[in-house]
């Protein structure tokens, strides 16, 4: 299997729907990763699903929704940023119609979480109005036993469907399965294979489908249950492995921090 240079593979790793804010965003903006080909989502067809805004309504990562007031995202969506210019908007498949946008009181960090291998990239936002539970607005459960290759999944995301193409902000979803550990490291070049340890999990799409830039953060699912949290890739639909957090190892942190 052909490699991506390591060169290339931080140049494409850089990019982010976010590089144009300025509150604050250095760190943060520049590792997050719309899902790039794939489907439209129905309405109410994803409702956990959420998507991340700043203050100025700019949208820049995903999110899932836990409870009433807790969304799981990345790690890389939190760091560096204030939490007054976090927003979380939820309900609707189209960032430009429906939904409601909830202000955001506490942010928790995953304590391990490591900026430059994205090792534990995971965090929790606390929202100031509840979650109206509706047929647009649901929780997800999270998987709690470990998930093995071969499985079917599902990622969707806000994200853009191109490098070069915003999209029409529409929620958009991709199929996928997930692959090997050592296929997954196979694809990279070896410097860079330290980001994938056992709790990442590494799926494989169609080509021409994938993570782009603004799905950081979003939902991998399986059976209606939320099994990762989208970390990085090579945007966008390049052929190469998607890489998410494993949400069973770190299930037992985010409950301690989520419970209500």
């Amino acid at each position: 299997m052909l490699r991506l240079s390591v060169t290339l593979l931080l140049a494409c790793v850089a990019l982010s729907s976010a590089a144009s804010l300025k509150h604050g965003l250095a760190k943060q903006s520049d590792r997050s990763t719309r899902i790039a080909g794939g489907t439209v989502a129905a309405p109410a067809q994803f409702p956990f699903q959420v998507a991340l805004l700043t203050a100025g309504d700019l949208h820049y990562c995903g999110g899932s929704i836990l409870n009433q007031r807790w969304v799981v995202t990345a790690g890389t969506c939190v760091t560096g940023k204030n939490m007054a210019d976090i927003v979380v908007f939820a309900g609707s498949n189209r960032l430009n119609e429906g939904g409601r946008r909830h202000r955001v009181d506490r942010v928790v960090l995953h304590p391990n979480f490591d900026v430059e291998l994205y090792h534990n990239d995971v965090a929790v936002l606390r929202v100031v109005e509840p979650f109206i539970f509706s047929d647009n607005v649901q929780p997800i459960a999270m998987r709690a036993a470990y998930v093995e290759s071969g499985l079917n999944v599902t990622v969707s995301g806000f994200g853009r469907e191109s490098i070069s193409i915003v999209g029409d902000d529409s929620l958009r979803f991709v199929e996928a399965e997930v692959i090997p550990q050592d296929e997954c490291r196979e694809a990279f070049d070896e410097n860079y294979t330290p980001r994938l340890e056992d709790n990442t999990v590494c799926t494989r799409s169609a080509d021409g489908e994938g993570i782009c830039l603004g799905d950081a953060g979003g939902p991998l699912v399986n059976d209606g249950q939320l099994i990762g949290v989208v970390s990085w890739g090579i945007p966008c639909g390049m052929g190469m492995p998607d890489v998410h957090s494993r949400v069973s190892a770190h299930r037992g942190w985010i409950l301690v921090h989520t419970l209500v």
